[in-house]
């Protein structure tokens, strides 16, 4: 039983340690975005793609490598520990979401605080506003990670006593779990997106 219960629950805590590594990248990478145009954002003024277009595309060309990156590490984990099927798919669906809301926070924060003058790239997560992202993240991760604990928990115990596990306390746990990547994934894209547009006026 105990092995059982400690093979199922470090993959479910890899999860924050994976998330706090997907946060740093972020913040190398996808933060300083916005901030590298620098001098040359009167292009962006000037081109016909929409404020909205150019954030997104951004926002993927920085997710997809990190996306792959974060199903690497939880895939490998998962594979050596041989876990249930349903703490892989918690496991691959929890990072899948994580990692979107992640760099939706950090190209959000990256266009509210940027950069424009600095030269070294380096130096633009060490700003005041990638300390903000680095704060929210670990936000982020401790709310997915406090509302997704009580339905694993629960499948857990079930599987260990042979007990029903509660459908709704899934539904609310993973749900919750769900609107608040979505959430965080898209607000601050949006934020952004009103940024950059006062900044072209």
């Amino acid at each position: 039983m105990g092995a059982f219960s400690l093979v199922n629950v470090i993959p479910f805590l890899n999860l924050v340690l994976a998330g706090f590594v997907l946060a740093s990248i972020a913040a190398r990478f996808i933060f300083p975005s916005v901030s590298l145009e620098g001098r040359t954002l009167w292009l962006l003024r000037s081109s016909p793609m929409p404020v909205k277009d150019l954030l997104w595309a951004k926002f993927w060309v920085g997710t997809l490598p990190l996306l792959v990156l974060a199903l690497g590490i939880v895939g490998v984990t998962n594979a050596l520990l041989q876990v249930s099927d349903f703490m892989f798919a918690v496991s691959v669906m929890t990072i899948t979401m994580m990692t979107l809301a992640l760099c939706g926070l950090a190209l959000g924060f990256g266009t509210l605080f940027p950069q424009f003058e600095t030269e070294n790239a380096a130096q633009i997560p060490t700003s005041f506003g990638g300390l903000l992202f680095m704060i929210a993240s670990v936000g982020l991760i401790a709310g997915v990670i406090t509302l997704e604990a009580r339905p694993v928990y629960g499948y857990l115990s079930a599987r260990l006593y042979n007990t029903r596990t509660d459908p709704t306390e899934m539904i609310v746990g993973f749900g919750l779990a769900a609107v608040l990547c979505v959430a965080v994934t898209i607000v601050p894209i949006g934020i952004a997106k009103r940024r950059l547009e006062a900044v072209e006026r």
